[in-house]
């Protein structure tokens, strides 16, 4: 796992055509390996299963730019360290796909061998009983057997993992969005030639540069409105035993965010 997300790190930011202009491959590499091999499996698996992995990646491999180039601007310099956020992601995500599927016969092998535990488990179970008592037993057994993909069926008292589905809604917005154009010409720099220009979304009135109207006010020419987005989708994972669910933080069926419904509201008609 450890090569692979080594190669795939370098592969992802190597193709970037603006970060790899800031930091090569092998620096990359050598970076990423030395704080891949400070972490013990268990520390691996556990930071990758909680998106910890490239978060600590990332903010080591953009303080590693930060200081081979002191002299940039801040703002073009942020600019580019974004992009490697994605681009790490990328690389980890990628690196444990390979190994996933590389590792493929192993893993079918490990989850035919817990299949076969957990059958003989409900055998036991159904032994208990005799005469009808059994036969009902049996009968919902093998509907919940096939209502779950193979290999994950949920027995208690023997819950070793299940699948969660659920549902989500995202609402929200940006205060201000700010996109900066590094490969703009258009205000000259001495230093570096050029100066990226931003463009920004904000709650504000845009005004004319220089007219005015007949008081010497500037004219309005418009409104500069924030940024809103509305989600919705599905997600399922497998989850293990325990007395909550993944992400329940209630214990109720329908779980919101302390300012969801205040936001509904204020943004009713915009999203």
């Amino acid at each position: 796992m450890r090569l692979q997300i080594i190669e795939e790190v370098a592969a992802e930011i190597g193709s970037n055509p603006v970060v790899s202009g800031w930091i090569k491959k092998d620096r990359v590499r050598a970076v990423t390996a030395g704080y891949l091999n400070s972490l013990s499996d268990e520390e691996l698996i556990e930071k990758f299963t909680t998106d910890q992995l490239a978060a600590e990646l990332a903010a080591i491999i953009k303080t590693d730019i930060r200081k081979s180039h002191p002299l940039i601007d801040a703002d073009e310099l942020e600019a580019v360290l974004n992009r490697v956020d994605t681009d790490v992601r990328m690389g980890v995500a990628n690196g444990i796909c390979e190994v996933t599927v590389s590792k493929g016969k192993t893993l079918d092998a490990l989850f035919g061998g817990i299949d076969g535990e957990l059958k003989n488990m409900a055998n036991e179970t159904v032994d208990k009983y005799s005469g009808e008592v059994a036969d009902k037993v049996t009968k919902r057994l093998e509907r919940t057997m096939s209502a779950v993909p193979c290999g994950l069926p949920v027995m208690p008292p023997h819950w070793v993992f299940t699948v969660n589905v659920w549902t989500y809604e995202v609402i929200g917005r940006y205060e201000e969005f700010t996109v900066i154009d590094n490969d703009n010409e258009v205000i000259p720099k001495p230093y570096f030639g050029h100066k990226g220009q931003k463009y920004v979304r904000e709650s504000s009135q845009v005004m004319h540069p220089f007219k005015k109207d007949k008081d010497g006010v500037a004219l309005k020419l418009g409104n500069n409105e924030i940024i809103t987005f509305h989600l919705t989708g599905y997600a399922t994972t497998i989850v293990g035993p325990g007395p909550k669910g993944v992400g329940d933080k209630m214990g109720m069926a329908n779980e919101k965010s302390e300012e969801y419904d205040n936001l509904v509201d204020e943004l009713r008609g915009q999203i």
